[in-house]
């Protein structure tokens, strides 16, 4: 059971100056998921991404000067994995050619744009996901974040596939509902079929 309370914007953002963890938490748990996914859209590593984004976090809350809005902390992280994901291709001899390919089609700023929105829509997703009957959430938390196939999941909670695909199901069509009101319904439907095309 969760018992956090959410701070205002100005709550937590006045918190994070005085190097309260808490309001740390809250910023690792707001944005550690969506950086993991657009640090993996950069160096095709989920493991490595993973890391690379924690080590970020690691010299975010070391910083002595903490950015003063909520836009500033975005801007920061961001750009900070963008740049830790390119040091770590070069350190591996693969950003040149990685970065070449990207200019040869003439998308670079277009792809890391791409991934951004991409990454930004999955973490209000995410926070949908939270609100969703347990069952429902546990399915599609089981879906998305660990890639797990539908066969997987029904072995591992002990019940049938379709139980599964109808539990998948609701919480799709729940999260499209509650995610509407916000504009964000259709990059739900344009990022779950890339994360969830690979469960039959």
């Amino acid at each position: 059971m969760n018992n956090r309370v959410d701070l205002t914007e100005h709550e937590l953002l006045t918190l994070l100056k005085g190097k309260d963890i808490a309001a740390f938490d809250q910023i690792f748990e707001k944005f550690y998921r969506p950086l993991c996914f657009f640090a993996s859209r950069i160096i095709h590593d989920t493991v490595d991404a993973q890391d690379l984004v924690q080590d970020v976090f690691v010299k975010f809350w070391q910083k002595e000067n903490m950015p003063c809005t909520a836009d500033a902390v975005r801007s920061y992280l961001y750009v900070s994995v963008k740049n830790t994901c390119f040091n770590y291709l070069e350190k591996n001899s693969v950003k040149i050619a990685h970065r070449q390919t990207l200019v040869n089609t003439d998308i670079e700023e277009a792809t890391i744009l791409n991934n951004i929105i991409h990454a930004e829509v999955l973490r209000q997703v995410f926070a949908a996901v939270d609100t969703l009957p347990e069952q429902c959430r546990k399915i599609i938390r089981m879906t998305f974040e660990d890639g797990k196939k539908a066969k997987e999941i029904a072995c591992e909670l002990g019940i049938t596939i379709s139980t599964v695909n109808n539990q998948k199901m609701r919480g799709l069509s729940l999260l499209k509902n509650r995610l509407s009101d916000e504009g964000l319904a259709l990059g739900m439907l344009l990022i779950l079929p890339g994360i969830m095309g690979h469960v039959k």
